[in-house]
């Protein structure tokens, strides 16, 4: 028996259907792992905020309470100020009397 050339013409055309096909599931699996990702990135992100922010809540409690223990005042506006200043100065560069080299 000869193969026909109407076999051989459904045969390649299965395999490449097949071949679609794969390259179709493989696009496919592609985009859901890149957004399965994305997913456990954006997770990943809102879980160290939010650890970040209870942290940031402890360490203001213990700062409070040493102040009071202290006897410090509350002063919530005015040590704001202060940081910002001296950013500034840190930026200066330093000049000494005598800037000459000897050598």
């Amino acid at each position: 028996m000869n193969p026909s050339p109407l076999c051989a013409l459904v045969l390649t055309a299965l395999i490449g259907l097949t071949l679609a096909g794969c390259d179709m599931a493989e696009e496919s699996a592609q985009k859901f792992t890149e957004k399965a990702e994305q997913a456990v990135q954006e997770i990943a992100r809102e879980a160290v905020s939010d650890t970040i922010n209870a942290f940031n809540e402890q360490i203001d409690e213990v700062q409070k309470s040493t102040n009071e223990m202290l006897g410090k005042p509350e002063k919530e506006g005015t040590e704001e100020k202060p940081q910002q200043q001296e950013q500034p100065e840190q930026e200066k560069p330093r000049t000494f009397p005598n800037e000459s080299v000897e050598t």
